[in-house]
């Protein structure tokens, strides 16, 4: 069936609908012979006669009639792909399929929410994960892209470095360490910590900094949420190393502190990631430049420093 052809299935419904060879190679602007030419090529493709005489009249046999069913699902289809592509051809009627970590979660709402304002047609389909299950939807091409911390080296993508991420050492605002100031790591080590899970970028960062420098954290507890940490953090289960952005509202509202301690914050930042030789859509590179124009653009409440 592979050399069935969109031309045939055309012809076979103008017959469906002329019940004559005549009317429909006049209404489709071919020779009579053309009609019939495809209608035979038809035929020999299925092994089954698609039409037949009966009087003056031409109608479709039951496999005829089937054959235009699936022409006309075919169809269908086309007409959906091509309303699909029209979307890729124009940025604000387009899509954007983005993956965000949960670390970076608040942040990266509030940046597609300011891009949508710009852009209100554009739809968003946005998938809040932990960091591995982002790099699995990167590596299953079922995203145009991502927004996570340090990006790994195992796969071949390209990162674009857009914001900071200052990474912060917080406790409770009754923790013994709360208003010290210049606290050393040494010290800072000898808590206990809160921590996400394993794979998370979160982790892998803190571990591997103290690692450096010989000094091993004391894993309290493990969780696989911001929100979580905060919370266990708040009620004084431990420290904990995050985001600053994600901490701020807490941190003005009294319950949280973030601690005084030489070597932090951590500077690293954000990044915009898809896979290498990924062909962005209009919407999706729209996006991507919507944030090479706000690099490492930071607020007020971002800038400010340990009080």
């Amino acid at each position: 069936m592979r050399n069935i052809t969109l031309r045939q299935l055309e012809i076979l419904r103008m017959l469906a609908s002329t019940s004559s060879y005549t009317k429909a190679a006049t209404q489709l602007n071919l020779s009579q012979s053309a009609v019939y030419l495809q209608i035979r090529k038809l035929e020999e493709e299925i092994g089954l006669p698609v039409t037949e005489q009966i009087g003056k009249k031409v109608f479709l046999t039951s496999a005829g009639q089937e054959v235009l069913n699936s022409g006309d699902r075919i169809g269908v289809e086309l007409e959906g792909l091509t309303r699909a592509l029209e979307h890729f051809r124009a940025v604000d009627e387009g899509l954007v399929r983005i993956a965000v970590t949960s670390a970076a979660n608040a942040f990266a709402v509030e940046l597609l929410a300011r891009f949508l304002k710009q852009h209100p047609q554009v739809n968003i389909v946005l998938n809040i994960a932990n960091r591995k299950e982002v790099l699995a939807s990167l590596e299953r091409n079922d995203i145009d892209m991502a927004i996570m911390g340090e990006p790994p080296q195992t796969l071949d993508l390209v990162a674009l470095p857009f914001h900071r991420n200052d990474l912060i050492v917080i406790s409770s605002a009754n923790h013994p360490l709360a208003w010290q100031r210049n606290i050393s790591q040494e010290a800072l080590v000898q808590e206990h910590f809160v921590l996400r899970e394993p794979g998370s970028g979160t982790r892998e960062t803190v571990l591997r900094y103290f690692a450096e420098r010989d000094l091993t954290v004391r894993e309290g507890v493990t969780m696989n949420s911001n929100e979580a940490i905060k919370q266990a953090v708040k009620v004084g289960m431990g420290l904990a190393v995050v985001a600053r952005h994600s901490v701020l509202v807490k941190m003005e509202s009294g319950y949280l502190r973030e601690l005084s301690v030489v070597g932090f914050p951590l500077q690293r930042a954000w990044h915009l990631v898809h896979r290498k030789g990924k062909q962005l859509a209009p919407a999706p590179m729209e996006f991507k430049k919507f944030l090479i124009q706000h690099q490492y653009t930071q607020t007020t409440d971002e800038r400010q420093q340990i009080i």
